[in-house]
């Protein structure tokens, strides 16, 4: 549980720096009763979306132990192909789009946080003023730098720093609530809608900014794979959940009976003598939450690679203990351009909170429907229960999505804008790597090209040693086997074909995961299949092989690997592809990873052979 509190509830645990604040200052009133029902929105807001929808309903949905909305469109995929249909385009489109939103936000929640809790200097003195926005950029170059040495060991702490934050939150909470316990009436929904029907408008501006209050909530979804629905369910009940929602009530007492602190009432709630502690602990705090959103935009990749969403990047793991740590160095140089512009564009929070909103949002809502169709499809729910539990929550995302529509102008443009490039990214190299998979499993039948090559007038010459000739189709010619064999006219002595087939659950067992196929003439197929979380190792995979190929043993020094280097050519398509989308998929897979490095290779083993990809 303290291991989940750390990373986990980083950001939805750090939103109470900035949420009521700028719930406050959308309503442009410090009346009473807009305070309070501001307040109560906040609190059975958190109720409804994080503990109703996500710890109760979504948290259900794990694929395997795995979350997030990469996970769960797998899962949706996966119910689909079970009933040997396939899943509908929408669905598929929905859950890539709901993913480059989850990027969007990851590029605005280190910005907003860290320079939310650095601006807590100037209360301390206005002589910190001009250097809240440098001292903001510093750590995050910092943090971003850090990313390659992985955070497996620093991570450690995490966990009570953030337990530290989360008692900090509810003793402040406490302190001010005791001096106004009045406050408290706002637990009643009933002054929610006291202020949605008399300023029925004024509530739906605020709502805006309620969503900020929600930030980190798919978070408790993504990182079941890791700490487990029971860990992270309890430390939400027993901990986060009583400290955040003390927190908002203590700073509701703050501003009701000091309003001069509505423009910070996070730091203003604390006694004069916490101030300089207080700023401390909301900067480590925001720090980690940073580092927690960065950790699952890495993960999210990872996962994205395998599932053929995005094309092959580089992809480190930084701890051989633990699971799912990995560094990805062009995302990591992807969102650290990104904060770094936010931070120096923006230059305040309060500006930053305006482009926050309409990510969460989409994300939240994308999550239901894809609910909706798992419920249905694979949960076998009927149809009047999915639609008693969906249609409220959908109706709820809308209005939280609707809310913020009004910030594009201010801010809201830019998660938008950079959530819908990489939706053109991701959908067009899914796109283009369906092709190109379904014109691999048109080629020549396996068998049927080694007969022929060596039943020919003319045999290739079989040359000593081992090659291995990786592909993803199974009983599929692999295109640079082809190219050996005609062009090059050599075939090896124990000649390995190397099927690669990614699966839609994140791990494979362990007894099916190798289907090994003679094909005579010391030529075998292997066939290989590795989960959304697992990454296929080659040389280790292959040396697991020793017994299943006659008397064949994978000797590092003998074995030779000929990997395809793919071109896609103009025009390639056919016209299932735009001319532009070609071009697209032409240069992302012209720039993706080296399949060596992909199958964990050592390039001085590796021949690498050209081939042009018709899709």
């Amino acid at each position: 549980m303290l291991g989940a509190l750390g990373v986990v509830f980083g950001d939805i645990g750090t939103s109470p720096i900035y949420a009521l604040r700028q719930g406050v200052s959308e309503a442009g009133t410090l009346d009473p009763a807009v305070v309070m029902g501001i307040l109560s929105m906040i609190v059975w807001a958190v109720v409804i979306v994080v503990m109703g929808k996500y710890v109760c309903y979504v948290m259900r949905a794990d694929n395997e132990g795995e979350g997030g909305i990469v996970a769960l469109t797998a899962l949706v995929r996966s119910g689909y192909e079970q009933k040997g249909q396939r899943v509908p385009h929408v669905l598929l489109m929905a859950g890539l789009f709901g993913a480059a939103m989850f990027y969007g936000d990851s590029m605005i929640t280190p910005a907003v946080s860290v320079l939310s809790a650095v601006e807590g200097l100037r209360q301390v003195s206005a002589k910190f003023d001009p250097v809240v926005v440098p001292l903001a950029a510093a750590i995050l170059v910092a943090l971003f730098m850090f990313q390659r040495r992985g955070t497996a060991v620093v991570g450690k702490s995490f966990g009570p720093v953030m337990s530290i934050w989360f008692v900090y939150l509810a003793a402040v909470g406490i302190y001010r609530i005791a001096q106004h316990p009045d406050v408290l009436r706002a637990l009643s929904p009933m002054y929610a809608w006291a202020l949605v029907h008399t300023h029925a408008a004024l509530a739906f501006t605020i709502l805006g900014a309620v969503i900020l209050a929600l930030t980190g909530a798919e978070a408790l979804y993504a990182d079941i794979g890791h700490f487990g629905r029971r860990a992270i369910r309890l430390a939400w009940l027993f901990v986060v959940f009583p400290a955040i929602i003390i927190g908002y009530f203590g700073q509701a007492a703050t501003i009701l009976h000091q309003p001069g602190s509505a423009k910070q009432p996070f730091f203003f709630a604390a006694p004069d003598w916490a101030l300089i502690p207080t700023v401390l602990i909301a900067l480590l705090a925001t720090v980690i939450a940073s580092q927690a959103v960065i950790s699952g935009a890495f993960s999210m990749t990872s996962q994205a690679i395998e599932l053929g969403f995005l094309p092959r990047l580089r992809v480190i793991e930084t701890s051989p203990s633990q699971r799912g740590q990995v560094y990805v160095p062009a995302v990591n140089a992807l969102l650290f351009a990104a904060v770094i512009f936010l931070v120096l564009a923006f230059r305040s929070s309060d500006k930053l909170t305006s482009a926050y909103g309409i990510a969460v949002g989409l994300t939240m809502l994308i999550t239901t429907v894809q609910m909706v169709s798992l419920a249905r499809n694979v949960w076998r729910w009927p149809w009047l229960a999915v639609a008693a539990l969906s249609a409220p929550l959908i109706a709820i995302d809308a209005l939280l999505v609707a809310a913020n529509i009004h910030k594009i102008p201010q801010g809201g443009w830019f998660p938008v804008a950079a959530g819908i490039v990489l939706f053109v990214l991701m959908s067009t190299w899914h796109r283009g790597l369906e092709l190109a998979q379904r014109h691999a499993s048109r080629a020549q039948p396996l068998d049927e090209f080694l007969h022929g090559a060596l039943d020919a007038s003319d045999p290739p010459a079989r040359v000593p040693g081992t090659a291995v000739y990786p592909g993803s189709t199974p009983g599929a010619t692999p295109s640079a086997l082809t190219s050996n064999v005609r062009h090059n006219r050599v075939l090896h002595q124990t000649t390995v074909i190397f099927a690669n087939r990614p699966e839609s659950a994140p791990r494979v067992d362990e007894h099916t995961r190798i289907e090994v196929r003679d094909l005579g003439a010391g030529c075998y197929e292997v066939i290989s299949r590795h989960g959304f979380v697992e990454r296929p190792n080659l040389p280790r995979l292959l040396a697991s092989l020793d017994g299943q190929l006659g008397d064949w043993r994978f000797d590092p020094k003998h074995t030779t690997f000929f990997l395809p280097r793919d071109e896609a050519m103009p025009g390639c398509s056919h016209g299932q592809m735009t001319r532009w989308r070609e071009r697209l998929f032409g240069e992302m897979s012209f720039h993706s990873a080296s399949s060596a490095e992909y199958f964990g290779l050592r390039s001085e083993d590796v021949v690498e052979l050209g081939v042009q990809v018709v899709l």
